[in-house]
């Protein structure tokens, strides 16, 4: 397993790499962007996440039951 993901980060490493050979202007966020990733770790462990999706799905049945 160890071998698969070093040639896995390898893989990535190239990929970037030749990304960064072949554009005009490359940029640093479409390779790596740390906040993108940060936020994403965060909605994943926010404990609030799921008392906002409930909200949103009673106030969406609220609205289908009126309309309806």
């Amino acid at each position: 397993m160890a071998k698969i993901d070093r040639q896995e980060e390898q893989a990535v490493q190239l990929f970037n790499q030749r990304y960064v050979d072949n554009a005009k202007k490359p940029k640093m966020k479409k390779i790596f962007d740390r906040a993108k990733l940060e936020r994403n770790v965060k909605n994943i462990f926010e404990p609030g996440q799921d008392k906002r999706k409930s909200e949103r799905r009673q106030l969406y049945d609220r609205v289908r039951k009126a309309f309806s």
